[in-house]
């Protein structure tokens, strides 16, 4: 009986290894099958269509791809930039059509105002004009040191505009400070430290009147000394043709210039503006010698100065401070 279980017990252990190893051998099997491959003739087909396929496409030209420098960018940029300097160049080149250009050559030209003291509107008025004007302040008037004042904070140049003794003396007063032949030494230059003294910031001095003062070289020495002592010059208004004032500034070795043109010895506008245009017209045609014009504080006069003022600069007119052209 023992012997019979154990032989059954074998059989048993045998038909379970055999199971196991039927069951490997059959899963073997159908993985080796799983991989379907085409017949032979259909695979050599594909190949060759393959081939043929790879020949075409070594045959091919290859395509034109545009290189994009890595610069492009910057070019870009420059490219950009000389647009717009070319833009700028046509609207410059525009502009200087519409305007005409400063000339090279200048001419200094001092514009003196005379009989400054007695209206502050002309002063203001003046100041107004974009230009080196002179003022020439009278003493003893009734806005003589407040124009003077006015005229310093503008860094405008003052002159005393020193009455003298005229030719036509009764008939025609040169105003209180005047100087006059009669008089002697220690009154003459009391008389004009007085009136250096009431006109504050002074740089020179030009006469009012004076047509025969200015004829008396001594006493014009007297005077010419003391300015000299102060640092002054002189502007000779020349009122008259027989003045002396050259020969005695010679000898005092003071700075001095002549007045060569009266604006408005006829207060016409018209007649003052084609003045003022004839120094530009000369000027552009080549004259460049320095010149003094003095004028009044006429509302005719500012307006022609102020009217005329961008043709004296556009042909080359420099309107300076009247010391500027004073020589030793």
């Amino acid at each position: 009986m023992k012997l019979l279980k154990r032989f059954l017990k074998i059989v048993l252990i045998l038909l379970i290894i055999l199971s196991i190893a039927a069951i490997i051998y059959i899963l073997q099997w159908k993985e080796k099958h799983t991989e379907v491959k085409p017949p032979k003739k259909e695979a050599r087909q594909a190949e060759k269509i393959k081939t043929e396929l790879q020949e075409k496409e070594k045959k091919k030209k290859p395509k034109e791809v545009a290189v994009i420098p890595e610069s492009l960018p910057e070019k870009e940029k420059e490219k950009r930039e000389s647009e717009k300097l070319e833009r700028k160049k046509e609207k410059e080149k525009a502009v200087e059509t519409r305007i005409t250009k400063i000339p090279s050559q200048r001419r200094q030209v001092a514009i003196i105002i005379d009989d400054i003291g007695n209206d502050l509107q002309a002063v203001r008025e003046l100041l107004k004009i974009d230009a080196n004007i002179t003022f020439a302040v009278m003493p003893f008037c009734g806005h003589t040191r407040e124009a003077a004042e006015t005229v310093h904070r503008a860094r405008r140049e003052i002159l005393l505009h020193l009455p003298m003794e005229p030719a036509s003396y009764p008939r025609e007063n040169p105003g209180k400070g005047a100087l006059f032949t009669d008089m002697n030494e220690e009154e003459l230059l009391f008389q004009l430290n007085k009136n250096l003294a009431s006109v504050p910031y002074v740089s020179g001095v030009n006469n009012h009147m004076g047509s025969k003062f200015m004829g008396d070289e001594k006493k014009l020495k007297l005077v010419f000394d003391r300015l000299k002592a102060k640092n002054m010059f002189f502007i000779d208004s020349r009122t008259t043709p027989n003045s002396k004032a050259s020969a005695a500034a010679n000898k005092a070795d003071l700075p001095i210039a002549s007045r060569r043109i009266f604006l408005d010895n006829n207060r016409n506008y018209n007649e003052i503006y084609k003045i003022l245009t004839g120094v530009a017209r000369d000027t552009e045609a080549g004259n460049i010698t320095p010149i003094i014009i003095i004028g009044h504080p006429y509302p005719e006069t500012i307006r022609a100065i102020r009217d005329a003022n961008k043709l004296l600069r556009e042909k080359g007119v420099v309107i300076v401070p009247v010391s500027k052209l004073a020589k030793g």
